[in-house]
């Protein structure tokens, strides 16, 4: 449930003990307005003990969860330490038969082993690029390089980027006969553990996340930007008479200036995040168009050619352009595929039942592993082991 700011500071001080009369009557108010805003602060006043309230609450709103009980209880303890990582990761719900209950571990030692994790590092800037007669170069540049993409173009490669030198669209209107466009495509792959950026030579930037490749001509026609994806990738198109086209296994985003979320990573969908701007999606074999709006999030299923519109909160789909890793109420077994692909490791279960553990959190997704798999092992009584790049994950 999403909670605006004032309302999570209220409940904190409820929370707390800490609550005046007049903010009691605010938070009443809050209350009243739905069944749901009942039922949610139900649950957390009936969490009895200190750390359960607190773990509840973080349910909200980590950071701001944080920040107000760092700033009421700032002490340097073994409890201010583990809500510290509770603030990063936080305490799975459990989803039983008879309902639900916040899960919650005796405290425990940390084992040593976890402090390996520091040396597993996150991804690096890294690519492929393949030329159009099936030249590979293997990009991982920190200095300005010249890159030969094709016989008349030089792009350049730098702090894991790929630049194409801009060229105008201008179409001048040449009485002899025209001879057809010539058009040479690039492809630009990334692998477990690694993320690029490209920018085309309209002006048009696109950061790849791992596993990922988009395939584009060195010169868009005169009529269109047409590219091709698998994976994952942020777009901010740049402003063109040109429509700008993203094909997928599953369909086409159409638009002509505004930026958004494209990953098909989930075998037969392909999902569609606006931020800004408006676009349409064309499922595969369809010329309908149908329109989406900021803040939407679209699925387009092979299965039936459907799509399906949500109004959400784009900040989890979209935070990893940011440098962030944001999970709301995500499996652990759906996590652990995230954290296997951007920090190149193989990620195991003791059993199957610990997949299905949910969490909340949010975490720098520059950062080494260790803060997650301490957060996870502090906050479940999950025993976690690293050999190398191997993580076992069992109960205690």
């Amino acid at each position: 449930m999403k909670i605006k700011s004032g309302t999570e500071e209220l409940i904190a001080k409820y929370l707390l003990g800490d609550i005046t009369e007049h903010e009691k009557k605010q938070l009443d108010n809050w209350i009243k307005t739905s069944p749901q805003h009942e039922e949610f602060f139900n649950r957390l006043r009936t969490s009895a003990s200190f750390r359960k309230r607190y773990e509840a609450y973080t349910q909200i709103n980590s950071h701001q969860a944080w920040k107000y009980f760092k700033k009421k209880y700032c002490q340097v303890s073994v409890t201010s330490i583990l809500l510290k990582y509770a603030a990063i990761l936080i305490l799975p719900i459990i989803i039983t038969a008879g309902g639900w209950y916040f899960y919650t571990a005796s405290e425990k030692q940390i084992s040593d082993n976890l402090t390996l994790g520091d040396a597993i590092q996150p991804g690096i800037p890294k690519a492929t690029l393949i030329l159009a007669g099936n030249d590979k170069q293997s990009l991982t540049p920190t200095y300005p390089t010249p890159v030969k993409v094709n016989h008349s173009t030089t792009a350049i490669a730098q702090n894991g980027a790929l630049i194409y030198p801009s060229t105008p669209n201008i179409n001048i209107d040449i009485p002899q006969k025209q001879q057809p466009e010539i058009v040479e495509k690039n492809t630009l792959t990334t692998e477990q553990g690694n993320e690029f950026r490209v920018t085309f030579e309209d002006g048009t930037t696109v950061h790849l996340n791992y596993n990922t490749e988009i395939r584009y001509p060195v010169k868009f026609s005169k009529t269109k930007r047409m590219v091709y994806l698998k994976g994952e990738a942020y777009f901010k198109i740049a402003k063109d008479t040109r429509p700008f086209y993203v094909i997928t296994d599953q369909g086409i985003i159409k638009q002509y200036g505004t930026e958004f979320n494209v990953n098909t990573f989930t075998s037969g969908r392909t999902e569609v995040a606006l931020v800004k701007g408006s676009i349409s999606i064309i499922p595969q074999g369809s010329t309908q168009e149908q329109l989406i709006e900021p803040g939407q999030l679209a699925h387009i299923e092979q299965k039936g050619n459907n799509i399906s519109i949500y109004n959400v909160d784009l900040t989890p789909y979209i935070a990893w352009n940011e440098g962030r890793l944001i999970f709301e109420n995500r499996t652990l077994e759906n996590i652990v595929e995230i954290l296997e692909h951007w920090y190149n490791v193989n990620i195991s279960f003791g059993t199957s039942e610990l997949k299905q553990l949910r969490f909340t959190g949010n975490m720098d997704r520059y950062a080494t592993i260790s803060p997650i798999l301490k957060a996870i092992a502090r906050t479940t009584n999950l025993q976690i082991k690293i050999e190398g790049r191997e993580i076992l994950i069992t109960d205690n």
